[in-house]
C-alpha cells in the first residue's frame, strides 16, 4: 500500500512580514513634501495674482459701472427746520459725482469722511454701499438750541449754535425759527462755521438754555445775557447770567447749572423761586410785570417804578 506523505507550508518568517509592510507603507517624508509643494504652489499663484490685480485695478475699479452717480447717495431725512440741502452741498464740495467706485477700498472711508466734515452732520453712524452703485448713510444732524446776537454793520445777525457750542449755517434755518430761540447777547467775535465758540460764556449760557428748554415759551423769555467778568468767592469763580422776558423784566439768574458760587443754590431752587413769582404777579409778557426778579439767594421782586393803564402785550 502506498503512503502518501503531507508536509505543511512553510510559515512567513516575521522579517518577511515586517519587510512587505515596509514596502507597502510609504515613508513619512512624502506626505510632508506633498504639502510644502501645495502651499507653495498656493503662495506663488496668489502672488501672481496679487501682480496682476494691481496692473489691471486701476482700469476695472474705475469703470463706469461701478462708479457712483451723485443720484444715488441718499441720507438720513432731515429735520423739517432744516431749509438747506445738506447732502447735495457735500455732494458738491466733496465732488463725489461719479468720482468714486464701490469696487475701491477706500470707498466706505471716503464717503463717511466727506459727510463727516459738513457743519449739520454730528455723526455718521453707517455707510450702506450697494450694486448697482449706491450709497446710503445712517446719520445724526446737529439742532440749534440758541443763537448768538452778533452786530453785524447797521443791524444784528442771529447766528444758530448748538448743544456743544458749533457755529452752525446761518442760512439754512429759517429766520422765523432763528427768532424764537433763546438769545444769547453780549458776545464779542465768532469762530467761522463749522468751528466750537471757545468763550466759556457761550458754554454757560447754552448750558443755562438747554435746561430751561421746557419753560421757555411757557415764560415768555427772551435772552439770556452773560457778565462781561466772573465773579469770585469763596476760592471759585464763574460768569452770571441774567434773564430778559418779552416785557422786559430782567432776571438775575446767576451762575450757569452746575457752576454755583458757594452759597448759591442749585438750578430746580431757582426755577421754583421764579415759578413763584410768576404764580404771585402774573406772566411775564406785559408792563404790569416786575422791572427785576432776583432768584440767587432768595426770592426778591423789584416792581416797575411806572405802570401804564392799560395791560399792554408785548410780543416777539
Amino acid at each position: 500500500m502506498a503512503t502518501i506523505v503531507t508536509r505543511d507550508k512553510p510559515k512567513r518568517t516575521a522579517a518577511k512580514a515586517a519587510a512587505k509592510v515596509d514596502v507597502a507603507t510609504p515613508p513619512r517624508f512624502s506626505n510632508r513634501l506633498r504639502a510644502a509643494v501645495v502651499i507653495a504652489v498656493a503662495t506663488a499663484t496668489a502672488w501672481g495674482l496679487g501682480l496682476l490685480w494691481e496692473r489691471v485695478a486701476p482700469s476695472v475699479v474705475n469703470r463706469d459701472r461701478y462708479l457712483l452717480p451723485a443720484e444715488n447717495i441718499s441720507l438720513s431725512t432731515p429735520p423739517d427746520w432744516l431749509v438747506g440741502d445738506v447732502r447735495t452741498e457735500v455732494i458738491r464740495n466733496a465732488g463725489l459725482d461719479r468720482r468714486l467706485s464701490v469696487a475701491d477700498d477706500s470707498f466706505i472711508p471716503t464717503v463717511r469722511d466727506a459727510f463727516a466734515l459738513s457743519p449739520w452732520i454730528e455723526s455718521v453712524e453707517k455707510v450702506e454701499k450697494s450694486y448697482p452703485p449706491a450709497v446710503h448713510l445712517t446719520v445724526t444732524y446737529r439742532k440749534p438750541i440758541a443763537v448768538v446776537e452778533f452786530a453785524a454793520g447797521a443791524g444784528m445777525r442771529l447766528l444758530p449754535v448748538d448743544r456743544d457750542g458749533i457755529h452752525l449755517p446761518m442760512r439754512d434755518v429759517a429766520e422765523i425759527r432763528l427768532r424764537y430761540l433763546p438769545r444769547l447777547s453780549g458776545i464779542v467775535g465768532q469762530p467761522p462755521v463749522g468751528q466750537r465758540w471757545d468763550d466759556p460764556r457761550v458754554a454757560g449760557g447754552l448750558q443755562l438754555a438747554q435746561q430751561l428748554a421746557d419753560v421757555w415759551e411757557r415764560y415768555y423769555l427772551v435772552e439770556i445775557v452773560p457778565s462781561v467778568r466772573p465773579e469770585t468767592r469763596g476760592g471759585s469763580s464763574a460768569f452770571l447770567y441774567r434773564l430778559v422776558t418779552r416785557g422786559g423784566t430782567r432776571i438775575n439768574w446767576g451762575a450757569a447749572p452746575g457752576a454755583e458760587l458757594p452759597g448759591e443754590p442749585d438750578f430746580a431752587t431757582k426755577l421754583a423761586r421764579l415759578d413763584e413769582c410768576i404764580t404771585k404777579n402774573g406772566p411775564l409778557n406785559t408792563v404790569r410785570a416786575p422791572d427785576m426778579v432776583d432768584v440767587r439767594y432768595d426770592l426778591v421782586v423789584t416792581p416797575r417804578a411806572v405802570q401804564h393803564a392799560d395791560d399792554a402785550v408785548f410780543v416777539k
